[in-house]
């Protein structure tokens, strides 16, 4: 499940949709496991390649690392 679909369906909540928020996340669940291989410890962002899991680590999550 993607983190938009997480947030769509919190606004949703947010704004007292429950119905749609339960649409959102079904359909979120539909769609599959993600393809992305590097999926972040810290925030659970998934990525293509390993580089780009060590930039996002780097720059997203640098005050966990000093």
């Amino acid at each position: 499940m993607s983190r938009l679909a997480i947030v769509a369906a919190l606004e949703a909540l947010e704004a007292g949709d429950q119905a749609y928020a339960v649409e959102i996340l079904l359909g979120a669940l539909e769609d599959g496991p993600s393809d992305r291989p590097y999926v972040c410890e810290a925030c659970g962002l998934g990525f293509q390649w390993p580089g780009q899991l060590d930039h996002h680590q780097r720059f997203s999550h640098w005050q966990a690392a000093a």
